[in-house]
């Protein structure tokens, strides 16, 4: 443009700051505005509200606020789109108070809220838990004669589903129902609210409905009923869901893979678990570190430690390193079959690989030793425990009071439990 002489203006600007923004190069986009002034090209309201967003939706609100100021000190009037930017990324980083404020100062410039504005404020009080308070808003969006979207429906209903009022969250989902804007997510709500609430067959009831009224379940649909199902001790509609899921054309993802193996493998069905584990494989998806978890766990718990040892082994050769849960499990196995040395092994080379016992590790390594009447190396690792600011849990406390004869060990120990409880 330039060699042909042809000189950038506010638009072409606004159209690199709107580009580079998606790039996500922000400090790009300042550097754009800076010259944007040099040039002596004055930003305009749209210019000031693609940057403006952009670095909110990054959550760099204090320089979207900057910008902000900037806009009003060149006397570039802000307009809903501005305030609504603003009021989100004040919102998401929990500045709330700030976003009200906000708010309060929109309505004294006469720029009316709108849908966007007032559905942002009803989504964050609700993921708050302050349904009341998403109410009141909800009563002065009527008031102001702006239409409820199925968006501010959907807020409300996950509010009262957090808040466990699942029969509010009903009626309004009835609401919705009644005046045709139900969608997939407001069904997704419902379902999960009631997932969570143990009411597993109204949330199979409400799956029913959304297939008669010709709604397609999506991954999320059914990993929320799948999960809740082995939740509830029901893994045979677990596995129909599962079926389900496939035979509607919905490719199962790793997140499908890691709720049915672990609910497999917490049932003690192994067997499937690993079937999956192949069926997974075979779709080119590489198992996750919950994957391998999941197996490892449910290995160690029927006693197959060595199965679970080559398949940590085969952790380190992907890449994946196992996390204390991991560990946690063999040590737990290891103990169970009275291979103390073995799991004191397991212990010390957590460490090594920069994984660090935490409260649990030395509770399990402790109830072992103590399981196996060696005294003495469990009152060693209790020492050393309670030198690392840990303390015993209820089974280690009663297996020390039971076994021991050191009672200063036994009152070292019940004083940190009492001084843990305290705090």
């Amino acid at each position: 443009m330039r060699n042909k002489g042809i000189s950038p203006n506010v638009i072409t600007y606004t159209s690199l700051i709107h580009g580079v923004c998606k790039l996500g190069q922000k400090n790009q986009a300042l550097a754009l505005m800076n010259e944007m002034v040099e040039q002596n090209i004055l930003p305009n309201v749209y210019t000031f509200n693609v940057l403006i967003d952009a670095l909110c939706k990054d959550g760099m609100v204090s320089e979207a606020q900057n910008t902000f100021n900037v806009m009003i000190q060149r006397g570039v009037e802000p307009d809903v789109v501005t305030y609504n930017s603003l009021i989100d990324g004040l919102c998401i980083s929990d500045q709330f108070k700030e976003a009200l404020a906000l708010l309060k100062e929109m309505v004294g410039r006469n720029i009316s809220p709108n849908v966007v504005t007032f559905n942002i404020l009803i989504d964050t009080l609700c993921k708050k838990g302050l349904v009341s308070n998403a109410q009141n808003i909800f009563k002065i969006m009527i008031q102001r004669g702006v239409e409820p979207t199925v968006i501010t429906y959907s807020s409300l209903m996950d509010g009262y589903c957090l808040g466990s009022q699942i029969d509010k969250a009903r009626k309004l989902f009835d609401l919705m129902v009644t005046n045709e804007i139900a969608d997939i997510f407001s069904y997704n709500i419902l379902i999960n609210g009631y997932c969570k609430c143990k009411m597993i067959d109204d949330a199979k009831q409400i799956f029913d409905e959304m297939s008669h009224k010709g709604l397609v379940p999506d991954a999320v649909t059914y990993h929320t009923l799948i999960k809740a199902m082995f939740q509830a001790g029901r893994p045979q509609n677990a596995k129909e869901f599962f079926k389900d899921m496939c035979s509607h054309g919905q490719q199962p993802n790793i997140v499908t893979f890691s709720i049915m193996i672990n609910g497999l493998c917490r049932q003690g069905n192994l067997d499937e678990a690993l079937t999956l584990l192949k069926a997974m494989e075979k779709s080119q998806l590489k198992p996750n570190f919950v994957i391998y978890s999941s197996l490892i766990n449910g290995m160690c718990k029927v006693g197959k430690i060595n199965d679970a040892k080559e398949l940590v082994s085969s952790h380190f050769e992907i890449g994946l390193q196992p996390d204390v849960y991991v560990y946690n499990a063999i040590m737990k196995g290891l103990c169970q079959q009275g291979l103390m040395d073995e799991a004191y092994k397991v212990f010390k080379d957590m460490e090594k690989v920069g994984c660090l016992p935490n409260n649990c590790c030395y509770n399990i390594i402790i109830q072992g030793f103590l399981r196996h009447e060696d005294l003495p190396k469990a009152s060693e690792l209790i020492n050393e425990m309670v030198d690392k600011g840990f303390s015993a849990d209820d089974s280690t406390t009663k297996l020390v009071v039971h076994l021991s004869r050191n009672n200063n060990l036994i009152l070292r120990l019940l004083k940190v439990r009492n001084e843990g409880s305290t705090n």
